[in-house]
């Protein structure tokens, strides 16, 4: 039984190793992990989305990045949200001085895990408003 012990540990830490893919998600706003390392939620401005005072511009821009981790671990190249949010602002043809808004914001984090390495990576989901001219 004492040399039966550490085989089945040994197997039970091969057999329940990494899993095929994690995810989590969180809307609809974004998290900012404060000193503690605890997320916690933002929300900086509120608008009211009224019949008439507002167009869908664009539905379902997406902005992603990935990276690479060794062993599933060590980080080579790090998923980042500022290069995510670039592309999601480039999809949805979000442009200075023009009265656009990102509605419905999701943020999903997968990892896919291989042998040697996994990819984490960001994906940042929103529709595109943009507010019209209130009419006289």
């Amino acid at each position: 039984m004492k040399r039966l012990f550490p085989k089945l540990v040994i197997l039970f830490s091969f057999c329940t190793g990494c899993a095929a893919a994690s995810s989590h998600s969180i809307s609809p706003s974004f998290s900012v992990f404060d000193g503690g390392g605890q997320p916690t939620m933002q929300t900086t401005t509120t608008v009211q989305l009224t019949s008439g005072n507002y167009r869908i511009a664009k539905t379902s821009a997406v902005g992603t990045d990935w990276g690479i981790n060794f062993l599933g671990l060590i980080p080579i190249v790090s998923p980042q949200y500022v290069k995510a949010m670039n592309q999601l602002y480039k999809d949805g043809g979000v442009v200075e001085d023009k009265p656009q808004a990102l509605v419905n914001i999701l943020q999903q984090y997968t990892s896919a895990y291989f042998i040697l390495f996994s990819i984490p990576r960001i994906t940042i989901r929103a529709d595109v408003v943009e507010f019209l001219k209130p009419r006289p």
